[in-house]
């Protein structure tokens, strides 16, 4: 299955009559791989949207399992691990980039030791922070 970008949703969720075997391709689902799990008579069925996320619903488990887990990568850490470790590192581990991280907070709280617990009470208090760094970036392009 092909990594879905928003454009395919909302391609597959077009709300004219398509076949759901068309509807599946567009999401990424080979058509071997919807022939092995699906009817030919299913597959050809013209939906609507609204019957086609039904469907997407009614068939989530037989649908899951043609999508591969990804493995963690080897330097994977968790951010909200329950062992103690500053707030940079736990912010690091969540993507945030370095000048990021030092643009919304000072060395002496990136230096704070927390645990996983603590650390998420970090995130929410601080959301008002994060969420201003997100209309930023998305205001200045990136």
């Amino acid at each position: 299955m092909k990594q879905l970008v928003l454009s395919d949703v909302v391609a597959a969720l077009t709300d004219k009559p398509t076949s759901i075997g068309d509807r599946l391709a567009t999401l990424g689902l080979t058509k071997e791989e919807a022939g092995k799990k699906f009817s030919a008579e299913i597959l050809k069925t013209e939906v609507y949207a609204s019957s086609f996320a039904k469907f997407l619903q009614d068939n989530a488990v037989i649908l899951s399992d043609t999508i591969p887990a990804k493995e963690l990568p080897e330097d994977y850490k968790n951010p909200f691990e329950a062992e103690d470790s500053t707030v940079g590192d736990r912010l690091t581990a969540l993507g945030v980039e370095d000048k990021d991280i030092k643009d919304m907070f000072d060395k002496k709280t990136l230096d704070l030791s927390l645990n996983g617990d603590e650390f998420q009470d970090f995130i929410v208090k601080n959301q008002a922070k994060f969420l201003g760094k997100l209309e930023s970036l998305a205001t200045q392009g990136g």
